[in-house]
Parts: structure tokens; sequence; C-alpha cells
């Protein structure tokens, strides 16, 4: 499990490139939306800071790299080696992560005033930026939409194993919930 810094050169590079692609009509929003325009990595962790300040139990963040050179935003709770710890009475349980997948235009801070609460049961817990979105790499997607599908779903599995979980327990929102069903159904087991 190794996680680079949030303020790793290669991370900014990656985003600032995004931000002036993005910004210069070549891949900007539509005109009817121009207040939906990213302004700069520092003006995102700030808010993300701010969104995440009410979670009161320990977390880490980091990015998570996978294939082709990308990374997953993530946020970790409960993080323990082989996802396990010892009770109170000495007897070692398996707690089966739960991997939160925000919706379409969201990002970790979608389940801010879940955290806690999930985080509080013991288990690991783990929220991810998934791809192209909040501090996640921006790859450029297929215009096929089974490609898209399948590029989020290896992401996550990419994501799975740099992280070295066996199983986990997914749980989406909107589009986080898709990728979670399309995971699913093609990887059963997990």
């Amino acid at each position: 499990m190794q996680r680079l810094r949030h303020t790793e050169t290669v991370a900014c590079r990656v985003v600032t490139s995004w931000v002036v692609q993005g910004c210069n009509g070549s891949r900007c929003i539509s005109s009817w939306l121009p207040s939906w325009c990213p302004t700069s990595l520092s003006h995102l962790i700030k808010s993300e800071d701010r969104i995440l300040k009410p979670i009161k139990v320990k977390f880490t963040q980091g990015y998570v790299p996978i294939s082709n050179g990308n990374y997953i935003w993530t946020l970790g709770f409960n993080e323990v080696e082989c996802s396990s710890d010892l009770s109170t009475t000495g007897v070692q349980q398996l707690k089966v992560p739960l991997v939160l997948l925000h919706g379409f235009g969201g990002g970790v801070g979608l389940w801010v005033k879940n955290l806690s609460a999930f985080a509080g049961e013991g288990r690991p817990v783990y929220a991810l930026d998934m791809l192209g979105f909040g501090r996640s790499s921006r790859p450029t997607f297929g215009r096929d939409a089974k490609d898209a599908e399948e590029q989020f779903v290896q992401s996550l599995e990419d994501w799975r194993k740099a992280e070295g979980l066996e199983h986990m327990i997914l749980l989406g929102h909107d589009l986080g919930g898709y990728v979670s069903t399309a995971y699913a159904l093609n990887y059963p087991h997990r």
C-alpha cells in the first residue's frame, strides 16, 4: 500500500495540465455552465480540507498509484494490515473493508456526514475520488460507453490490488452505484 503525498510534482503537473486545457476552450464545459471550470489544485485542496473538517475520527489521505500513470485520491479510516484487527477479547476478527464511490460531479466530500459513523464500526473504510473527479487523475476516456465503463471498473480493480484488499463491500451513489454494480458483475468474488 503505497500512497504519494498530495504535494508530489507528478500529481500537480497532471491536474495543472487539465486545468489549463479545461479553461482554454479545447475541453471547457459549455458556455451555459461557465462556473464549472476548474481553478487550481491549491483551491481544491483548501476546499476539501474545509469540507472534511467536521470528521472527528483519525484518517489518512493520499494518492494511490494505479495503471497507466494514473492515481486515485483516497481517504482511509481504520486501516489494518490484511483487513483484520484484534478485538478486546483477543480473538482475531476479519472485517471486510467498506469502499465508498461518489456520484457524478462529486468527490470524497460527498460522504462527510457518514464517514465518522461508518468508521465508528471499527471496519476499514475508504472513500475514493474516482478517475476524472476530485483530486484523482484525469485520463482521456473513450467515447464508447462500454470502454468508459471498463476503464472505471479496471481503475477500481487496480486500486484494490494496490491497497492489498482481498474483498470489499462497495457502496456507491449515482455514478458510483453504477460503477459498483459493473465492478461486482466483473469481479463477483471480490
